[in-house]
């Protein structure tokens, strides 16, 4: 049995769909794998006394796979994939800081406490150079209980072949992290904090101790519920409250007195303009961050009281609101606490494997009986 040319060209035509298709999820696969090896290759565990830490090292090489791993899962638009390849790197400093992603697990009966961590965590490179961190979050430099995640931020290195040596996992003792990505790994040893000053026969190096981590991110056991008092709960499959506009004044229609005759033209006459809708504080903040998300901002600054605009150029504002993570983080939902009449805007930020919560006070005040931004 033949086929007709027309029964032809629709196989070959849904060949080759399925084909491009095949072809992207093909793309898509190997964009995943190739930053889930990155992440491998840069990731050191180490167990301690009554805790477990592990250091992850992000290059600058895992940016374009995971960019584009993440846009086809979250389905980003061509514009939303840029500005979150420029928030992934602004979050991580890719390019002007050496950043590391430090996770510790305390298991013992009393927190775990490594602070100073200024003087407790260094940097070792290939010449046996050490740098302190040049930032790093606060919340690693407390009493730790349960799972507690945080960036520390290095001076910039052009050489991958570093170690990162921490101190207090071990009471008295150093640990080194090491990475197979880099060359230098060297023995894996805990040496004393005092080994510079007690003289005392050498020991014979310990072995070499690498962990092979599969192609998963090992997951901790699970913190302990924060208290009430904490920050509010969020879910990040909470849907985006969605703005809701008071219908609009209708417009009036020009009176048109039929006995004119129709050789005289009717007189132009202006029909006056609707007074612009008076919206309170809650009705305002979620049209504001329907822009936001959708990077509106001409409509955010026209938002901003007068005052504010006076303060901030439309090109600074502009910069600020679409710098940083929040804005991304705005579309997968936030959370409103109002206090005084002030909304407290919370949201998840996901950085890789790290979700911490973020929250923006956004103020208000009257202005021609409408509520408007104070930036």
């Amino acid at each position: 049995m033949s086929l007709s040319r027309r029964n032809i060209f629709a196989f070959a035509l849904i060949y080759c769909v399925l084909s491009f298709n095949v072809c992207v999820l093909t793309s898509n696969a190997d964009d995943r794998d190739t930053a889930l090896e990155i992440l491998d290759n840069w990731t050191s565990i180490r167990w301690g006394v009554d805790n477990l830490a592990w250091i992850v090292y992000y290059p600058e090489e895992l940016v374009d796979p995971w960019v584009n791993s993440e846009a086809e899962k979250q389905r980003l638009r061509p514009e939303q994939i840029e500005a979150y390849r420029k928030s992934f790197t602004d979050e991580l400093k890719i390019g002007s800081a050496t950043t590391v992603m430090l996770s510790v697990q305390a298991m013992g009966p009393t927190p775990l406490n490594i602070a100073p961590l200024s003087k407790n965590i260094v940097l070792i490179d290939s010449s046996g150079n050490r740098a302190a961190p040049i930032a790093f979050e606060k919340r690693l430099d407390g009493p730790m209980s349960g799972l507690v995640q945080g960036f520390i931020f290095f001076p910039l290195q052009t050489d991958k072949n570093f170690k990162i040596a921490l101190s207090g996992l071990i009471p008295g003792r150093e640990t080194m992290f090491t990475f197979q990505g880099s060359e230098a790994k060297g023995a894996i040893t805990t040496t004393t904090a005092r080994e510079d000053k007690v003289s005392a026969p050498q020991k014979p190096p310990q072995r070499e101790v690498v962990v092979k981590i599969p192609n998963a991110k090992p997951t901790p056991p699970k913190a302990p519920e924060p208290p009430q008092n904490a920050e509010p709960d969020f879910s990040t499959e909470g849907e985006v409250f969605q703005p809701t506009m008071p219908p609009a004044a209708a417009q009036p229609e020009p009176y048109i007195d039929d006995s004119f005759p129709l050789d005289i033209p009717l007189p132009d006459e202006e029909v006056p303009a609707a007074a612009p809708p008076m919206l309170d504080e809650r009705q305002v903040l979620p049209i504001y961050l329907k822009a936001w998300i959708d990077g509106d901002t001409d409509k955010m600054y026209s938002i901003l009281s007068t005052e504010s605009q006076l303060k901030i150029s439309k090109e600074l504002f502009d910069k600020e609101v679409m710098s940083g993570s929040f804005r991304n983080s705005l579309r997968s939902g936030y959370k409103v606490s109002w206090v005084d009449g002030s909304a407290r805007v919370t949201v998840a930020k996901k950085v890789l494997f790290i979700r911490t919560l973020e929250t923006k006070e956004i103020n208000f005040v009257q202005e021609d009986g409408s509520a408007r931004v104070s930036w």
